[in-house]
């Protein structure tokens, strides 16, 4: 369950303040959101109102999420039951079969969702980036290639269809950079406290098991850092002192490491 305070933390953001043209939805599952996302302006997506779903496994952070997008949608990377091939979903590590994408562009736990879904906009952009690798829509590769009007075309019709397909009273997402509102009384923002809010109140919060509280609480956050084999002379007690600081947030404390 260590997934779930990051799940919160960054759940908290994306709902407060997304990137420009994302909505962000969480029903009764924090490990599966829906986003919604207008196709970006001056590309064949334009227009479009589209819907995915961002899914999460328990060992979010040290794996990265997946993206697959519901609507209709045609773009080299995108799979045919749309799910999104992008580097930074890949899990860390290096790719032999794709000698462009290093290490860096993979996934890695300081990573965040912001990150993803502006990297998906700016594929969006660019349907045939130099570091792709291997293309998830091969025909749909061909046709940009080979003919771009029928490419645009072909987007542009499935922007129209989106549009069809939307719920009854949809929102569409804020195009321009703005904090909202924070849904303050969603039920997976219960036990999180503000950045201001004292760390060693937050403390004595009780775990869920109701027994460990303090620097002890995060023993299975330490138990990751060290299968990561980071390169730090901290002793497991300075760990736990970083993790207390950081509420457990282990992306937080990586950069806090190698910053």
């Amino acid at each position: 369950m260590t997934a779930l305070p990051h799940l919160q933390k960054q759940l908290r953001e994306m709902t407060t303040n997304p990137p420009a043209g994302f909505r962000i939805e969480v029903d009764k599952n924090i490990y599966q959101w829906t986003v919604w996302f207008a196709g970006p302006q001056d590309t064949p997506y334009e227009g479009g109102q589209y819907k995915a779903h961002l899914y999460f496994t328990k060992e979010f952070p040290m794996e990265p999420p997946s993206f697959r997008i519901e609507s209709n949608f045609w773009h080299p990377n995108v799979y045919l039951d749309g799910r999104v091939c992008i580097s930074i979903l890949h899990p860390p590590g290096v790719d032999e079969m794709n000698a462009e994408e290093s290490a860096m562009m993979r996934w890695t736990p300081v990573q965040t969702i912001r990150s993803v879904l502006i990297s998906i906009i700016s594929l969006l952009s660019d349907p045939d980036p130099k570091d792709s690798g291997a293309p998830a829509n091969v025909d749909a590769l061909v046709m940009y290639r080979k003919d771009r009007g029928l490419f645009n075309t072909r987007c542009k019709e499935l922007a129209q269809k989106s549009l069809q397909e939307l719920p009854p009273n949809y929102v569409p997402p804020v195009m321009d950079e703005r904090a909202e509102p924070p849904q303050t009384d969603h039920p997976y923002y219960k036990g999180l406290v503000d950045e201001e809010d004292d760390v060693d109140e937050f403390d004595l919060i009780p775990s869920p098991s109701g027994s460990v509280s303090g620097p002890e609480r995060y023993r299975e956050e330490l138990q990751q850092l060290r299968a990561m084999n980071i390169d730090t002379t901290l002793s497991d007690d300075e760990l736990l002192h970083l993790l207390t600081e950081c509420r457990g947030d282990i992306a937080t404390v990586l950069e806090k490491l190698f910053s």
